[in-house]
């Protein structure tokens, strides 16, 4: 999926429907992603995705490990999948790359509304900012969020969530029967992922 700055415009709005059913006024979460949008880079953004999403979808190489993990406590997506994985044709191989590029995307988004302040453009270029990113991806610790902000979070995401499962479901991506489910694990990666990537972005030196 090729992201556009309308991508996230409209992720924004689904994001602040959401906490508006929780929230008197989500202005002030408006406000924060107004006042950084500019300088939200979709072409940075985009190179990072795509080329997690690319190894994340790779069933032919042997083992479970994928980016950034140094155990398969998280397995990559299409080698914990890989029966069920190479038989996607292009079509549902682009719908599975839409629903979790959207995933991890508004969980990007979401730091940017709760916390984020206006920085100066980056000079980086998408693969400095990938490089930078993937090592930190699975080091962070999603309980390490305070009990109010983790439940808003998890209520924003919680339909994408459900939809990538449901995707799951249909296309005959289960557990085996050993070894116990890892799926909850696999998209826990992907919200820390999000959220990293906003982080890194903004502490480039």
């Amino acid at each position: 999926m090729n992201l556009s700055k309308q991508n996230f415009e409209k992720y924004v709005e689904e994001m602040l429907a959401a906490m508006s059913e929780y929230l008197e006024s989500t202005d002030n979460f408006k406000e924060k992603f107004e006042q950084s949008k500019a300088n939200i880079s979709p072409e940075r953004i985009n190179y990072c995705l795509e080329k997690f999403l690319h190894a994340e979808f790779d069933y032919q190489t042997a083992g479970n490990r994928g980016l950034g993990r140094m155990t398969e406590h998280w397995p990559r997506l299409a080698g914990y999948f890989r029966g069920a994985f190479s038989k996607l044709n292009q079509e549902k191989t682009k719908e599975l790359d839409s629903l979790i590029t959207g995933f991890i995307t508004k969980c990007y988004i979401f730091f940017i509304l709760i916390s984020d302040k206006p920085m100066e453009p980056s000079t980086k270029t998408g693969e400095q900012l990938y490089e930078k990113w993937i090592p930190q991806i699975y080091t962070f610790d999603l309980s390490s969020m305070s009990d109010n902000v983790g439940n808003m979070l998890f209520a924003l995401i919680q339909k994408d969530h459900e939809n990538i499962k449901n995707f799951f479901k249909q296309n005959g991506m289960t557990p085996g029967f050993f070894g116990g489910d890892k799926t909850d694990e696999i998209l826990n990666g992907y919200v820390a992922a999000g959220l990293v990537l906003r982080v890194i972005e903004k502490s480039e030196k």
